[in-house]
């Protein structure tokens, strides 16, 4: 479990998570390959490791799951900056 994490689901994070998946239409929005893969998640564009808003509708998107624990992944060992639209 990363850091950002272990504070675990909130009411206030569950209502930004529904939130950004609404507004995105239940589709993840990290990958060009995903187009049209349905979305679980709520990914941080920025991630709160690096800053971002925690609950900023600006800074979420919907994400897969394969995305977004891949982008997790990439982060926790590489430290990349992430993209808004991640291709690999």
């Amino acid at each position: 479990m990363s850091r950002a994490w272990a504070g675990g689901s909130t009411r206030r994070h569950r209502a930004w998570r529904l939130a950004v998946l609404e507004r995105d239409h239940w589709t993840c929005q990290v990958r060009v390959k995903c187009e049209g893969a349905k979305a679980s998640h709520a990914d941080h564009v920025v991630p709160l490791s690096e800053g971002g808003a925690r609950f900023d509708l600006a800074n979420g998107r919907a994400s897969c799951a394969p995305c977004n624990l891949h982008l997790g992944g990439l982060l926790a060992h590489a430290r990349l900056p992430v993209p808004r639209t991640w291709s690999w």
